[in-house]
């Protein structure tokens, strides 16, 4: 019977945690076999074609994620680990909203 409670009890908490870090997703791409299918949110478009366009140079056989997640107010970008610094520099920089004056 403590086994039970114990597995339940920990069952909860991994769902609190998995339900806590979702609603900090602000979208979730993957990229497969050169292809971008947006998983989850809403991608700005602008971004989502330096996306494709990022997708075109990575090799065939490469698979990756990229996830925005919102922290101290602003959203910022999350990559899997099979997408080199350079590319993910580049994406962060092409997702960086400027600020605009009137």
């Amino acid at each position: 019977m403590d086994a039970i409670y114990a597995a339940g009890v920990l069952g909860l908490l991994v769902l609190v945690i998995w339900a806590a870090t979702r609603q900090n997703e602000v979208f979730v791409v993957a990229i497969r076999q050169r292809r971008v299918t947006v998983v989850r949110g809403k991608v700005p478009g602008a971004f989502l074609g330096d996306l494709r366009e990022a997708a075109r140079e990575m090799p065939a056989a490469q698979e990756a994620t990229v996830r925005a997640v919102k922290r101290d107010g602003a959203a910022r970008l999350v990559f899997s680990s099979s997408i080199d610094e350079r590319t993910a520099q580049r994406l962060r920089n092409a997702f960086a909203v400027p600020a605009t004056r009137l």
